[in-house]
């Protein structure tokens, strides 16, 4: 049962408004940060990670290149936007992998918008940590471009994420 903090009516768990008074209920069936660690993220912000420059391609760059630049820059992924830097895509390892498999060297000439992730699920620099690590995990994504509007200013992985946590687990232990 979720208790109304307004007039302390009893109502079924994930009620967004009270039955009785009709206040909303939406703060109190959430769950609370038990510890430190999840206090931290879910108030840190996604500007902490320090998102990386990110890889950047047209549209119309043959996948083979996109390929070789993610190999020479060692990145996992390569953001693909329009001449305003507007995000339309992207191409990650992963797409490599799935949507081109043994077929590699056939489609090396064709645009790597054929093969991209679309569309792609961004975040901005004052999106909370926790909002980061949900919509990775629900979507199976290693890598999220940052943009600012629409604009792509940086992309966070999954290992920006993890150093986030180890950094923050070993100054609880240090405490």
């Amino acid at each position: 049962m979720l208790v109304c903090p307004y007039c302390e009516h009893e109502n079924i768990d994930g009620a967004d408004v009270c039955e009785d008074c009709e206040q909303p209920l939406i703060a109190q069936s959430m769950p609370r940060p038990a510890t430190s660690l999840e206090r931290a993220i879910m108030k840190d912000r996604v500007a902490l990670l320090e998102p990386r420059e990110p890889l950047v391609v047209e549209p119309d760059a043959p996948v083979s290149l996109v390929v070789k630049l993610m190999h020479d820059h060692r990145v996992g992924c390569a953001v693909v936007v329009d001449d305003e830097r507007h995000v339309l895509g992207i191409f990650s390892e992963r797409d490599a992998l799935m949507r081109l498999g043994a077929d590699f060297a056939a489609h090396g000439k064709q645009p790597v918008s054929q093969f991209m992730t679309v569309p792609a699920a961004t975040l901005q620099n004052d999106d909370k940590i926790a909002f980061a690590l949900h919509r990775m995990d629900l979507g199976g994504f290693r890598h999220v471009p940052i943009t600012d509007g629409d604009r792509i200013t940086g992309v966070i992985s999954v290992r920006d994420i993890l150093r986030y946590l180890t950094d923050r687990l070993m100054a609880i232990e240090t405490a």
